[in-house]
């Protein structure tokens, strides 16, 4: 199963702080141990970095990393761009999100993002990490 994590959920995973941690932690567990294929695009990693690297480099670096070793970083290209472009939706940033698991044929995109769980999507199920937690148990 392959599964888009938007930037929301990383920032989740490496910030204790965040109220969805733990679920982050769960989510990341369920991926590893059932070999599910996590996805994540360059952007987000870049934006994770951007936001983290002020609070704790050491740890956001050791989950680059990971992301690098264990994810499937993928580019948000001008093919990407252009569906975001001509989505009509207000969120720039959401669409192309959205366009880049469409591209690598995701089958969930999870996200905290309100704007995004408004959204309808024909092409793959979006859902909060908690909601997929619930489907999986």
């Amino acid at each position: 199963m392959r599964i888009f994590l938007d930037t929301n959920v990383l920032l989740d995973y490496v910030q204790a702080e965040r109220p969805n941690n733990e679920i982050a932690k769960i989510l990341f567990e369920l991926i590893n141990k059932n070999h599910l294929e996590p996805y994540v695009s360059t952007q987000s990693v870049i934006d994770m970095v951007y936001v983290l690297s002020k609070i704790d480099k050491v740890k956001t670096m050791v989950f680059v990393n990971y992301l690098l070793n264990n994810a499937n970083v993928r580019p948000i290209d001008c093919f990407s761009l252009r569906i975001a472009l001509n989505s009509g939706h207000p969120d720039f940033e959401d669409s192309a999100q959205l366009a880049c698991a469409e591209d690598e044929e995701c089958d969930v995109f999870l996200t905290s993002d309100a704007g995004i769980l408004a959204r309808e999507v024909d092409t793959m199920l979006v859902m909060t990490p908690g909601q997929f937690l619930d489907r999986m148990r």
